[in-house]
C-alpha cells in the first residue's frame, strides 16, 4: 500500500475531517462567545452539546503528552470555544501534576501554572477560554472513574462549558488509531 492510500485509510478509520486553514472554525469571535456563555443553553438542556471537534494541534499535544507519561496518568487543560452545540478544542497544554498508575493529583502548582499559561496566551492574542481538561488512562480504556466524575462535576459547576477527555495512549499505539472519549456529567 502506498503512503497516500495508507493516509486516506487512516483518516477514514479515525473520522478525520480536513478543513481549510482559512475556515471560520479557527477564528475567535469574542462577542459570539460572550453571547453563548451568557445564554448558558447547556443549563436548560443537559444534552445540549452534540459534538466535539479537536484541532490536529490539540490532538497531537494530548496524545504525545499521554504517551510521555508511560504507565502513569498525566493531565492537561484544553483551550477552545463553543459554536452552536459543538465544543471546539483549539489547543491543549500539559499541567505539572503528580500522576500514579490510577489517578492524577492537581496541586497548587498546577493551578498557578494554568493561570500563568492562560494569561500568557492572551498576551499573544490567543483569546480562547479553557473548555475542558484531559487526562490519560494508560492501557485501561476511556471512561471516567468516580474521582474523574467528581472532578468533572466540580468543573461544570464553576467553569461551564467544560468537557473531560480521556486518552488511552497504550490502546492508541496498539490499535493504530486514537483512543479517546469525551464526557460531560
Amino acid at each position: 500500500m502506498d503512503s497516500d492510500a495508507a493516509q486516506k485509510t487512516w483518516e477514514l478509520e479515525n473520522n478525520i475531517q480536513t478543513l481549510p486553514s482559512c475556515d471560520e472554525i479557527f477564528r475567535y469571535d469574542a462577542e459570539q462567545q460572550r453571547q453563548i456563555i451568557d445564554a448558558k443553553p447547556w443549563e436548560k438542556d443537559p444534552h445540549f452539546f452534540k459534538d466535539i471537534k479537536i484541532s490536529a494541534l490539540a490532538l497531537l499535544k494530548m496524545v504525545m503528552h499521554a504517551r510521555s507519561g508511560g504507565t502513569l496518568e498525566v493531565m492537561g487543560l484544553m483551550l477552545g470555544k463553543v459554536e452552536d452545540n459543538t465544543m471546539i478544542v483549539m489547543d491543549a497544554f500539559a499541567l505539572p501534576v503528580e500522576g500514579t498508575e490510577t489517578r492524577v493529583n492537581a496541586q497548587a502548582q498546577a493551578y498557578e501554572y494554568m493561570t500563568a499559561y492562560m494569561e500568557a496566551a492572551k498576551e499573544v492574542g490567543r483569546m480562547e477560554h479553557a473548555v475542558g481538561w484531559y487526562h490519560s488512562h494508560p492501557g485501561y480504556g476511556c471512561w471516567l472513574s468516580g474521582i474523574d466524575v467528581s472532578t468533572q462535576m466540580l468543573n461544570q459547576t464553576y467553569q461551564e462549558p467544560f468537557v473531560a477527555i480521556v486518552v488511552d495512549p497504550v490502546r492508541t499505539v496498539s490499535a493504530g488509531k486514537v483512543c479517546l472519549g469525551a464526557f460531560r456529567t
